[in-house]
């Protein structure tokens, strides 16, 4: 298993800026279902991450669970329980200072198996929780760390995918900064650009005004999503006109290679696909039928050098060019290509 020392004094001190005294929720999980080959997969990270709070003389709480005890809990509780946390849960928040969510499956709720009785009790059971969280102001951070299951659900290799992730989150958190601030200033100063693709070019507007800018830095957002290194502009959707060509695009669990996206004013008038794969019609139909909302995504980790088909992940790929679309249940639809530019329009 990987030492992950160096990574958690990084991301304690230099992401986190943990302070002596401050305490810290850990929220891990063993994955005890399904036969799992690696059930304690996380537990190294865990108890690193530990010990550096502790070096920092501060104090961290570990809060475990298991899948099978997720599950049961979901099964077998009459359905009261999940609609009001008890005071308990708003006395453990107020007694934490940040929060540290381990696992993936924590942030990427779209690869579950999820019925609809449990999809409303996860709400109800978070929705207070959430929201007391978001009024004490507490930090949260998601460290989107892989597992197994991840890697199969991509169709990727388990040990790259845990090497790229690596890279991307123990990188130089000041360095991101710097690298972010100068992304919005140099997009500050201009709204029309033009993304070309070997011979394909869409001319788009962006709100140069609303950048949001991911790079880590605590005192920006009360949530962090690692690996970070992203800025995103909000794009006049009736500005977009020509054809852009996207090396990937993910949705829900699915995602897909190659595919022509043809734009007349906004209104996207065809998706071609290279490949004839399952999926393919359904996501053509809601790309055509999105929401107006979309956005410009830049993406400027240095660590990260290719794709894991883990959208999270190759979003922050350095040089990254992605569009974030919205179905009609507002779920992000995003396509990515790396080998593009962007360029004002004259």
């Amino acid at each position: 298993m990987e030492n992950f020392s160096e990574l958690a004094f990084n991301i304690i001190n230099n992401l986190l800026k943990i302070k002596k005294n401050d305490v810290i929720s850990i929220s891990g999980e063993i994955h005890n279902a399904n036969n799992a080959n690696e059930p304690l997969i996380e537990l190294p990270l865990i108890e690193e991450l530990a010990v550096a709070i502790r070096k920092r003389k501060a104090f961290p709480v570990l809060e475990m669970s298991t899948e099978k005890l997720k599950k049961r809990f979901f099964a077998e509780m009459p359905d009261d329980i999940f609609s009001v946390p008890p005071n308990y849960y708003k006395n453990w928040i107020n007694a934490i200072d940040k929060f540290i969510e381990i696992s993936w499956e924590s942030y990427s709720s779209d690869f579950h198996e999820t019925s609809d009785k449990q999809l409303k009790q996860f709400k109800d059971s978070t929705n207070s929780i959430m929201q007391h969280l978001f009024q004490q102001k507490k930090k949260i951070i998601f460290l989107n760390f892989p597992t197994q299951e991840l890697a199969e659900y991509i169709g990727t290799d388990y040990d790259k995918l845990v090497d790229t992730y690596i890279r991307g989150v123990n990188c130089n958190y000041n360095l991101l900064k710097i690298n972010g601030e100068e992304y919005r200033e140099q997009y500050f100063s201009f709204s029309n650009y033009r993304i070309t693709t070997n011979d394909e070019t869409l001319a788009i507007k962006i709100n140069r005004d609303k950048p949001v800018l991911f790079s880590g830095d605590i005192t920006e957002h009360q949530i962090i999503v690692l690996p970070t290194g992203i800025i995103e502009f909000p794009i006049a959707r009736e500005s977009m006109n020509g054809i852009y060509f996207a090396e990937k695009i993910y949705y829900k669990d699915r995602n897909y290679n190659n595919i022509k996206i043809k734009f007349e004013n906004g209104s996207i008038r065809y998706v071609a696909f290279k490949e004839d794969k399952k999926g393919n019609f359904h996501l053509q139909n809601e790309l055509i039928n999105s929401d107006k909302e979309c956005f410009l995504t830049l993406g400027f980790n240095q660590d990260i050098k290719e794709y894991t088909n883990y959208f999270s992940y190759d979003r922050c790929i350095e040089g990254n060019i992605s569009m974030k679309f919205f179905d009609k249940d507002s779920k992000p639809i995003f396509l990515s290509n790396i080998n593009s530019r962007i360029d004002k329009e004259k």
